[in-house]
């Protein structure tokens, strides 16, 4: 099964484009597990909520592409997203997360070129740019396969349309 992978900061159009493309290809998607257990949380986060959270990831990820019988699985975000998290507010990384990070996957680096919209859960409104150059670099370096997007979803969702259809 092809992975695509919407990667980048905060409010750079990830879950608008996962679902939108989703949608556009009836495609199964893997909704970001972050959201879904730190809603649940009754007390502010820590290093070791990350490690979970990775393991909740993966798990949707397998869930989802058992019970689909489609060639291609979109992903909301994935260990990377969690991996630069940890780095970025912890200097350091669990290996768990290292070791189990989806270099097959294919990336949709999402530009954080739309105004930045408050969220209990979003906490970095002023580096968005600089820690989309660590996105940029980590897929950069470890030879991933992906493309960028920026400007309107509309155009977007055009260039992650064409890049799709070049897979299938």
């Amino acid at each position: 099964m092809i992975k695509i992978v919407f990667t980048g900061p905060e409010c750079s159009g990830k879950t608008s484009l996962s679902k939108a493309i989703a949608k556009k290809f009836n495609l199964p998607i893997v909704p970001e597990f972050a959201r879904l257990y730190l809603n649940k949380l009754n007390r502010n986060y820590n290093y070791s909520d990350l490690i979970k959270i990775a393991k909740g990831q993966l798990d949707l990820e397998i869930k989802t592409e058992k019970n689909s019988d489609k060639k291609i699985l979109i992903c909301d975000t994935n260990l990377q997203v969690i991996k630069l998290w940890s780095l970025i507010k912890y200097s350091k990384c669990d290996s768990f997360i290292i070791n189990h990070e989806d270099h097959q996957a294919h990336y949709i680096l999402c530009y954080p070129d739309f105004k930045w919209q408050y969220d209990k859960l979003r906490e970095n409104k002023y580096d968005r740019l600089e820690i989309f150059e660590k996105y940029k670099e980590d897929l950069v370096t470890s030879n991933r396969n992906f493309i960028t997007t920026n400007g309107p979803i509309a155009d977007r969702i055009s260039l992650i349309t064409n890049y799709i259809e070049q897979m299938i």
